[in-house]
């Protein structure tokens, strides 16, 4: 009998273990494949590359936008919180962190393909980002101050 009590220990302790490695990372969001990237690029969802540029440029997924996580957040001020997102990356650290930033905005229906690009099972494309990716800006010059102590 005590054996059959530690084993049921066990086994709950490596159950709850793998819930929280494998649950999704945040309310609304859901981690898919690339068979989940296509069915929600099918469905409407808008794929949102968050790799450099010249990463982007030398292969994405069909259809996705490149927003560079250093800007995500300022682009994604204007986005429709209920609209449906897939963020990705190139292994899945950058996009993670992305989904922590869309989660944080309000964000609710979020798929992260936390893979990366590099499980991706289809084509790619490649070229140069298209001129109705780049973020507006105001025209006004930026001032930057630099200060150090050293």
């Amino acid at each position: 009998m005590k054996n059959i009590v530690i084993w049921a220990v066990i086994v709950g302790i490596v159950v709850a273990i793998g819930f929280l490695a494998f649950k999704p990372t945040g309310g609304g969001v859901r981690n898919v494949d690339s068979a989940g990237v296509a069915a929600a690029q099918n469905k409407g969802a808008q794929v949102v590359d968050v790799r450099s540029q010249g990463e982007f440029e030398l292969g994405h997924i069909p259809g996705a936008v490149n927003v560079p996580l250093d800007t995500l957040q300022s682009a994604a001020a204007n986005w429709d919180r209920d609209s449906a997102y897939v963020v990705y990356c190139a292994s899945g650290m950058r996009s993670a962190e992305a989904v922590k930033i869309m989660t944080a905005m309000g964000f609710n229906n979020i798929a992260h393909f936390a893979q990366g690009i590099q499980a991706w099972a289809g084509e790619l494309d490649s070229g140069a980002v298209a001129s109705a990716q780049t973020i507006p800006t105001s025209g006004k010059p930026v001032m930057i101050d630099f200060y150090t102590d050293t």
